[in-house]
This record gives C-alpha cells, structure tokens and sequence, in this order.
C-alpha cells in the first residue's frame, strides 16, 4: 500500500483507529455498566495502541511542516471520536 509507505501516515491511522476505538469501548462500557475493565482497556490498550508520542517524534523529524502534520492527526482523531461515539450510541443498546 503506497498511503503506509511513510511511518507518518501509518502513525496517523493509528491514532485515528485508537482514538474511535476508545471512544467506542467507553460508550460499550457505560451502556453495559462495565467499569471494572475501564481503566485497563481505555488508558492501557487504546492509550498503548494510540502513538502520540510517535506524532511529536515524526512531527520534529520535518521541522517545515510539522504545524500541518500535527493539526491534522488531531483533527481526524477527533473527528473519528465524535463518528465512533455517535454511531456507538445508535448500535449499543443500554443494558436492561
């Protein structure tokens, strides 16, 4: 795939994909009354699958346009928190 040839756009997909992926898990979580596993899923699995620190790290490598890179994957990964959680709420009933 030429779109992952850069470490940059597969750091950005990461954070897009962990960002809806929690929002997801947290709406799963509060409709079905789970909270036991909330602390490890969300800031452990999501926070370990999303690579913030890696946006900083491609982010300094190209010092020109590092403002673009980095508005950029927080947009999209906020964009994908608000689709996630919206759709989320429509497909997960609430537990009875």
């Amino acid at each position: 795939m030429d779109f992952f040839d850069s470490y940059r756009h597969a750091t950005s997909a990461a954070n897009i994909i962990g960002a809806a992926l929690a929002a997801h898990l947290l709406v799963l979580m509060e409709h079905r009354g789970i909270t036991e596993l909330r602390w490890f899923l969300i800031p452990g699995f999501c926070g370990g699958l999303t690579t913030f620190s890696g946006v900083t790290f491609e982010a300094m490598l190209h010092p020109h346009e590092n403002w673009v890179f980095l508005s950029t994957n927080v947009i999209f990964s906020l964009a994908a928190v608000a689709i996630s959680m919206k759709l989320s709420r429509k497909w997960i009933k609430e537990k009875a």
